[in-house]
């Protein structure tokens, strides 16, 4: 979402004071109440773009018109906050323009952006890490120049979208015409920006698109999405003209207000309306921190400091949601009851809370529906990052780093850290320094680190009696001090996409270990008394010793585990995760000690209560597919080598939605999908390099709830029969596939739901998940 600017916030304190006096009104249906079920997230409610569907179209005519050769700027204009950056990011990957585009890169303009400025050279290496081909290297060494040309030669190639969201001065178009030099090939860039200045008009190369206040239709279609109520709602038709008024077809008050009503009952909503006029002290249009204001103060006082935290990452920072809940739960902000005792469950609850107030948006989605990443909206963020400075909650230091410490009343200050780039390895170390020397350093309770290149983690590590969160994902490190279990309060450690392949005994010394994430590596000494508190452990490798000696039957309280062992081991390793009975997701790899895959054991976990999510690698027997629990939700299988259709047999799972086929998985020729076995709430079908499949069959009646189907190097794939017959499809998507086989798909479907993509980029991105894997098997 577009920013508001800092005209909201002086009038903020006042207005605050007016909302403090009513916060008391009962929260019956919020998600704190459980009014969401199991996490789900109903995506097209939470969207933000009713009413612009007009400008949609206009916008990708303009990025499809064939008949413009010429590379084209497409500005879209609005001073008020009315959805150019949700709009722009909905197009951005819409599938039609992800086909039609072979290169594609996202840029968020920071406000001080200046030619020859160090945020100059950034901007140029975010491009050139979107770039997908060729690879880049020593990009940290190339001067601006260097960097400016690799863009223009990468680009001169392709046909390409650039977007540069929020761009404040016209600067940039000076900045940028040489790396997006005219190709004559209908490249296309979006530019969003307030400044109509900065749109271009007198710019042969540029059209606009001015974005407008909603009409009464559409801002009432708006509302009725976010409150979730049919068109016919009679009880809540009496407030339309009060709505309208007060929001006047601005989107963001819209939403904000449909945030907090659709949390109570309709009775309600008058008095809470009185509030949001009432509290507007001048004439004319309600302002939009009325409803900034009457949304903070109407949350529950346990999400509030969730919602602050956000302020922490930069703007428009793109959080993980990973990364989001256990910094939550590391500063001690969930709270939890007998009723709900698992924390990580609580704090996706309030997550819920604040996507469905409005005040969090979701960016991208998991192939389940459930979000990935997320940001506070541009517009909440220039309010919420004084006010948090303000009243103390918050204390940022925003440097060349990219490093961000917080301090509280309320909590220690947390050292986090948005930087990837090796060139800032000194920055960091300066930042980590002043940390240490202002003395707060032995009460840190976050140390979030990931994504900084090999940074040296201090000799005092071993003295930070308060650390609760070490986050060292991504750096690239080869080691880690055996001091690491001498912390006391230690209760997450995320040593993933590292070069860490030995953990120290010592791991076994912190009692209060709770997550604890890695990428296939050993412990130096097995132990039988693990931490029993482990509720994530994922990338311990076994091998062919019994999980006993690591006391893994013991830690009842696992969660999630991501395990690899042998064949040897593989029975042994089935019943001990058949003892884990709270254990909802498992990665399970079978692969000896050449890094080929070997037996798997299945049928100790057909009875299994909870297991809803299941990755497995390794040679599976066909008779003991069957063996699978039946509440599989995702299901994920890896060289299992079946020589018998799995399709009659994974399609009577009654709640499977996702299943991804990958990589020598199914060895035979012929696929079935059938209608009496028919995966009646499959949502996403995906087959990745089945080397020997040649034909695929859907039944009339099969897969009636199927909405993405990927098919990836299936090279002898030549036909297909009945794809025209799945109802629900939107997407299908044809990855480096024989030609003849995507015309045969062309013909059926015709091209409203193909994404077709072709040459070695398929290959790239399936080495890179293979190295993600930890797998030295080759395809």
């Amino acid at each position: 979402m577009d920013g508001v600017g800092a005209a909201v916030v002086p009038a903020m304190d006042a207005v605050e004071k007016l909302f403090g006096e009513h916060t008391e009104l009962e929260l019956r249906n919020s998600a704190l109440g459980g009014g969401w079920n199991n996490h789900q997230y109903d995506q097209e409610r939470h969207s933000a773009l009713v009413g612009l569907e007009d400008t949609e179209k206009e916008l990708v005519a303009r990025l499809l018109d064939d008949n413009e050769k010429s590379l084209r700027v497409i500005s879209l204009v609005s001073e008020e906050p009315l959805g150019k950056t949700a709009l722009a990011r909905k197009v951005y990957n819409r599938l039609d323009i992800r086909q039609h585009f072979e290169c594609r890169a996202w840029v968020r303009v920071p406000k001080d952006l200046a030619y020859k400025d160090v945020t100059y050279r950034g901007l140029l290496l975010i491009i050139l890490e979107q770039i997908p081909r060729p690879q880049f290297t020593y990009l940290e060494l190339k001067s601006e120049e260097e960097l400016s040309a690799m863009i223009y030669q990468s680009l001169m190639k392709v046909r390409f979208l650039i977007v540069l969201d929020d761009v404040w001065t016209d600067g940039v178009r000076f900045m940028l015409a040489y790396p997006f030099a005219n190709v004559l090939n209908g490249s296309r860039i979006i530019l969003t920006t307030r400044d109509c200045n900065v749109a271009w008009h007198d710019d042969l190369w540029n059209s606009h698109l001015n974005l407008v206040r909603l009409s009464d239709e559409g801002s009432w279609a708006l509302f009725l999405k976010k409150v979730g109520r049919p068109q016919n709602s009679s009880d809540i038709n009496n407030f339309r003209e009060d709505i309208l008024r007060i929001c006047h077809g601005l989107s963001p008050a819209i939403m904000l207000l449909g945030g907090v009503l659709s949390t109570m009952e309709s009775s309600e909503w008058s008095r809470v309306i009185d509030l949001v006029v009432a509290a507007h002290f001048g004439k004319g249009q309600l302002p939009l921190s009325n409803f900034v204001v009457l949304s903070y103060q109407m949350l529950p006082y346990v999400v509030k400091p969730c919602f602050l935290y956000l302020a922490v990452f930069p703007k428009a920072y793109e959080i993980s949601i990973r990364r989001l809940l256990l910094l939550w739960l590391a500063h001690g902000f969930v709270q939890t009851s007998p009723e709900a005792s698992v924390p990580e469950d609580v704090a996706k609850k309030y997550l819920e809370e604040l996507v469905c107030r409005n005040m969090i948006e979701i960016v991208r989605w998991k192939p389940d529906g459930t979000p990935k990443t997320c940001h506070m909206p541009c517009y909440l963020y220039d309010v919420f990052l004084p006010k948090a400075k303000d009243i103390g909650f918050l204390d940022l230091h925003h440097g060349e780093s990219e490093c961000t410490s917080a301090d509280s009343l309320e909590f220690r200050p947390p050292f986090v850290s948005f930087n990837t780039r090796k060139r800032d390895r000194n920055n960091w170390r300066r930042t980590f320094k002043e940390i240490i020397n202002r003395g707060g350093f032995l009460m840190l309770k976050v140390l979030d680190l990931e994504g900084i290149f090999k940074p040296v983690l201090s000799k005092k590590l071993g003295i930070m009696v308060n650390l609760r969160y070490l986050n060292l994902r991504w750096t690239k490190l080869n080691l880690i001090p055996a001091l690491i279990g001498d912390l006391p309060r230690l209760e997450i450690l995320d040593l993933k996409y590292t070069n860490i392949t030995i953990l120290p005994c010592s791991i076994w010394k912190a009692n209060n270990l709770r997550y604890l994430y890695m990428n296939n590596v050993t412990i130096q000494k097995p132990s039988n008394q693990p931490p029993t508190n482990l509720e994530v452990l994922t990338g311990l490798r076994i091998g062919s010793k019994d999980p006993g000696i690591y006391g893994l039957d013991r830690c009842t309280s696992l969660r999630k585990l991501v395990l690899r062992c042998h064949s040897e081991s593989a029975l042994k390793t089935a019943e001990c995760i058949s003892r884990l009975g709270n254990l909802h997701t498992l990665k399970l790899r079978s692969m000896d000690p050449f890094g080929q895959p070997s037996n798997l054991v299945l049928s100790p976990l057909e009875d299994h209560p909870s297991l809803s999510k299941i990755s497995l690698l390794g040679v599976i027997k066909d008779h003991r597919i069957g063996n699978l629990p039946r509440n599989l939700n995702i299901l994920t299988l890896w060289y299992s080598e079946l020589t018998e259709d799995p399709m009659r047999v994974l399609g009577k799972l009654p709640q499977l939605r996702v299943l991804n086929l990958f990589a020598s998985s199914y060895l035979g020729q012929e696929m079935t999908c059938h209608a009496d076995q028919n995966f009646p709430e499959l949502r996403v079908l995906k087959l990745w390099y089945l080397e020997k499949l040649e034909l695929l069959t859907v039944e009339n009646g099969a897969m009636p709830q199927l909405r993405e189907l990927e098919i990836r190097s299936c090279e002898k794939l030549r036909s297909s029969e009945g794809l025209d017959q799945l109802p629900a499809l939107k997407e299908l998507i044809l990855t480096y596939m024989p030609q003849d086989f995507v015309e045969d798909a062309r013909k059926r479907l015709g091209n409203n739901y193909m994404h077709v993509i072709h040459g070695n980029i398929a290959h790239e991105v399936w080495d890179r998940l293979q190295s993600l894997e930890g797998k030295t098997v080759k395809s």
